[in-house]
C-alpha cells in the first residue's frame, strides 16, 4: 500500500526504514511514530495506514533486519522425499556442521554489531521468529543433522547456540542500549578496576587473586568469549549426540 503525500511516497517499506534508521541512531526506545513521520515529512496519523501500531512496527522492523543477513542457503529447502542427509548437505553447500555454527556465529555477531537494539527485539519470540529466522533456524538444522539427531534436538542446538551469541552480544552492546548521555564513553566495570588494580574496595578472595592481571582478553574481550564459549557449546553438543 502506498500513498503520496505532497511529494513524499508514503510505503510500509519506507517506514520500516526509517524506523531502522532512528532505532539504529538513538535506541529503539527513541522509535515514536511521531519522530518517524518527522523524517518522512508526513502526519504520524498517516503511518497507522500501513502499521498497525508500534509493535507491529517492531516486528517489520525485526523481519526486514533478519532478511539483510540471511545464512547461505545453497538450495532451497527441499520436500521432504528425496534422501534427508543428502538435502540437508546441499542446503548448507557442504560446509561441516562446526563450520555452519562458524557463520552462524560470523553473521549474528555482524547483524548485533550493526543493530544493537535487535538484541533486545530477538528475546522475544513473538519478534524473532518471522520467516527470515525460520529459515536461519531451518538452515542451521540441516548443518546440526550430521552429528546424527532428530529434528527436534537439531532446532534445540541452534536454539541454544542463538541463545549464547545473543547473550554476549548483549553484554557487548549494552552499555549502547543503556547510556542515557550521549556524552558517556565510559565503559569500565567493577571487574576492570579489580583486573587494573584499582578496585574502590577490597574484592572478595577469590576475584582479589585477579588484582593487577591487566587486561585479560579471556575476561574482558567479547569477541574472544563469543568464540571460546561457541567452542565448549560444540563440544557439548558433539558429547550429547554420540
Amino acid at each position: 500500500m502506498t500513498e503520496s503525500t505532497g511529494t513524499t511516497r508514503l510505503t510500509r517499506s519506507a517506514i520500516v526504514e526509517a524506523a531502522i534508521d532512528l532505532a539504529d541512531a538513538e535506541g529503539f526506545a527513541a522509535v515514536t511514530m511521531r519522530k518517524i513521520a518527522d523524517r518522512l515529512g508526513v502526519g504520524a496519523m498517516s503511518l497507522y495506514r500501513h502499521v498497525a501500531d508500534k509493535d507491529a512496527l517492531l516486528m517489520a522492523m525485526t523481519e526486514e533486519v533478519g532478511r539483510r543477513f540471511p545464512y547461505p542457503h545453497e538450495m532451497a529447502r527441499t520436500d521432504g522425499r528425496g534422501d534427508e542427509l543428502s538435502d540437508d548437505l546441499a542446503v548448507v553447500g557442504h560446509r561441516t556442521w562446526r563450520e555452519c555454527v562458524q557463520v552462524a556465529v560470523e553473521i549474528d555477531w555482524a547483524l548485533y554489531q550493526r543493530h544493537p537494539w535487535v538484541v533486545l527485539a530477538y528475546s522475544s519470540p513473538r519478534h524473532s521468529m518471522g520467516a527470515s529466522s525460520l529459515g536461519c533456524l531451518d538452515w542451521m538444522m540441516a548443518g546440526f543433522s550430521q552429528l546424527g539427531v532428530d529434528r527436534v534436538t537439531s532446532a534445540e542446538m541452534t536454539l541454544t547456540l542463538w541463545s549464547y551469541i545473543q547473550g554476549v552480544a548483549l553484554a557487548d552492546v549494552s552499555d549502547q542500549l543503556l547510556r542515557t548521555n550521549p556524552e558517556q564513553v565510559s565503559t569500565r566495570s567493577g571487574l576492570d578496576d579489580v583486573l587494573d588494580g584499582d578496585e574502590a574496595e577490597p574484592p572478595p578472595p577469590r576475584v582479589a587473586a585477579l588484582r593487577g592481571v591487566g587486561r585479560e582478553r579471556r575476561l574482558t574481550d567479547s569477541r574472544r568469549r563469543l568464540d571460546h564459549g561457541v567452542e565448549l557449546l560444540c563440544v557439548g553438543f558433539e558429547a550429547a549426540a554420540r
